[in-house]
C-alpha cells in the first residue's frame, strides 16, 4: 500500500509540476526544504518509537484545529514562528506518515503570488521528499521492481483526474481555493483520526 501510493503521487507531482513548471516558486521552495527535511527524520524516529495510534490522534486534531483557523480566523496574525512550527510538524507528519501536506500547504498558502504558484511548488515539494523515500526503502530493501508491473496502469486515471482538476482549478477564485484548502484539512484530520477510532 506504501509503494503504491508514493508511486502514484510520485508520478502524480511530476505531472503537475511538468506541466505548469513555469509556476515553480523556487524561493519558497527552497526556504521550506531544510526544516522539512529536518521534521521528516524526526518523524522517521517517532514513528520508529512511538505508537502509531497516538501519533495519527495527535496529528489529526492538530489538522481540524488549523482547519478552523484556515476557514474561520484566516487573516488573524500570528507569531512569525507559527508558520517553522507548521513546517516542521510537516515535515514529521511526511516523515512518520508521508502526509505532510496539509501542514505544510497551510503554513505557505498565503505566500504564493496565486493558486497556480501554490498546487506546482507543493508538487515539487512531494516528488522531492517521495523521491528521499524511495530511496531510504530501496536501501532498507523494501522495494520488488516486480510490483511497479502491476500497477503501472493506476497512473493513467490518475492523470486524467489531475487534468479535471486543473480545469476546475482554473476556474476557481483564490479565495474559495483557499476556503478549498480548509475543507481538505478538515478530511485529512478526520482520516487521521480514523487511524485511531
Amino acid at each position: 500500500m506504501i509503494l503504491a501510493g508514493l508511486y502514484i503521487s510520485t508520478c502524480a507531482s511530476a505531472y503537475i509540476a511538468y506541466t505548469d513548471l513555469k509556476s515553480f516558486d523556487k524561493k519558497i521552495f527552497k526556504s521550506l526544504v531544510p526544516t522539512c527535511l529536518f521534521g521528516t527524520i524526526l518523524g522517521v524516529f517517532a514513528f520508529t518509537y512511538f505508537s502509531s495510534a497516538i501519533l495519527s490522534f495527535i496529528f489529526g486534531i492538530l489538522l481540524i484545529l488549523l482547519a478552523i483557523k484556515t476557514i474561520f480566523f484566516d487573516k488573524f496574525i500570528f507569531p512569525k514562528n507559527f508558520k517553522t512550527q507548521l513546517l516542521l510538524i510537516g515535515g514529521i507528519s511526511q516523515g512518520a506518515f508521508g502526509i505532510g501536506g496539509p501542514f505544510i500547504v497551510n503554513a505557505l498558502k498565503n505566500d504564493f503570488k496565486n493558486k497556480s504558484a501554490l498546487r506546482t511548488t507543493m508538487a515539487m515539494f512531494f516528488m522531492f521528499f517521495n523521491l528521499v523515500r524511495f530511496a531510504q526503502l530501496w536501501l532498507q530493501g523494501q522495494i520488488e521492481p516486480s510490483f511497479f508491473s502491476k500497477i503501472w496502469w493506476t497512473i493513467i486515471p490518475v492523470f486524467l483526474a489531475i487534468h479535471v482538476g486543473y480545469r476546475i482549478h482554473l476556474k476557481i477564485s483564490e479565495n474559495l481555493f483557499k476556503k478549498m484548502i480548509g475543507l481538505m484539512t478538515i478530511f485529512a484530520g478526520l482520516k487521521f483520526l480514523t487511524k485511531v477510532f
